[in-house]
């Protein structure tokens, strides 16, 4: 499967962070598997909530979850004065782009973490993905003070073959090596994914991949019938978006009526009048048909042209 481009263009770059912390809350056990190397040997993981100072701060840490060890082993162990057998306390960070206070964040979170979580009891881990490379080595020393973390380079580091077979399966379309099928098995793990709100964002983690593989996973999803789950997704209106640009630059009759069409079914879907629709407003006034559809004027109004 070649790749011959990578993620994150410079005019890409938005709050994507957004949907990797969705993916991983959704796939804890996972997470910690592959980002943290954890073997859970069945302990209860909990994601833990903002505090109130959190929510007063403007920046707070991304994801942190707890994998908790049995209390009455704990004190059984204490009271034996046996090593206490401790949590685990795993915070994990999404970061998109390398600013240069980052390594002073991760002090400072990791400061407030050994704060609320006693040495006694609980051992610390970070953790920061870098979905588009670039990140700090995780090694970091100022003055007195050092902190190490693991950093991991989304498109270079991780196992893709190991990815693929958990929840976090589309992290693997942003390899720089995926196996031949991979999206094929990120297709199947998609439309095996019961609740919508999820298939959505590993749709639009797919699609943020390199450009040849994105489109293979849109043209897989949409063999399997899933041109529905398609039309909510950003992808859709890039695509809109591509179509109203290229017809305006071609400025052909068929280009302008694709666009049309394109954004009438993203906006107000797959109505039955559909073409007909498109190359009557595009036959006349293009441009001012196309901003009435993109403002979403009534249906009837379009219609009545």
């Amino acid at each position: 499967m070649p790749v011959d481009a990578t993620p994150g263009s410079k005019a890409s770059r938005k709050d994507y962070d957004g949907l990797f912390k969705s993916m991983f809350e959704a796939h804890p056990e996972d997470t910690l598997r592959i980002l943290f190397g954890a073997e859970l040997d069945g302990r209860q993981v909990v994601l833990e909530g903002p505090t109130e100072q959190q929510r007063r701060l403007t920046r707070s840490r991304d994801k942190v979850y707890l994998a908790l060890r049995d209390r009455e082993e704990q004190d059984r162990a204490e009271k034996d004065g046996l090593p206490i057998p401790l949590h685990d306390v795993y915070h994990l960070e999404v970061q998109v782009e390398r600013v240069t206070d980052f390594e002073e964040r991760m002090m400072s979170y990791w400061s407030s973490l050994a704060l609320k979580y006693s040495r006694a009891r609980h051992r610390l881990h970070q953790v920061v993905v870098w979905p588009f490379g670039g990140g700090y080595p995780g090694n970091f020393q100022r003055d007195g003070a050092a902190l190490r973390y693991t950093s991991w380079n989304l498109a270079e580091d991780l196992d893709p073959e190991y990815i693929l077979a958990s929840g976090l399966a589309p992290l693997a379309l942003w390899s720089k090596n995926p196996p031949p099928d991979a999206v094929e098995r990120v297709a199947e793990t998609i439309a095996a994914t019961a609740d919508p709100d999820e298939r959505l964002v590993l749709v639009e983690l797919g699609k943020l991949g390199p450009r040849p593989i994105a489109t293979q996973l849109v043209k897989a999803l949409m063999r399997r019938g899933m041109s529905d789950i398609l039309e909510g997704t950003e992808f859709a209106r890039d695509l809109a978006r591509r179509k109203i640009e290229e017809g305006r630059a071609e400025g052909r009759d068929e280009g302008r009526v694709e666009a049309l069409a394109a954004l009438l079914k993203h906006h107000y879907g797959a109505i039955d009048d559909l073409p007909e629709l498109a190359r009557k407003l595009a036959a006349v006034d293009y441009e001012q048909h196309l901003q009435w559809v993109t403002d979403r004027v009534p249906l009837e109004q379009l219609r009545a042209v």
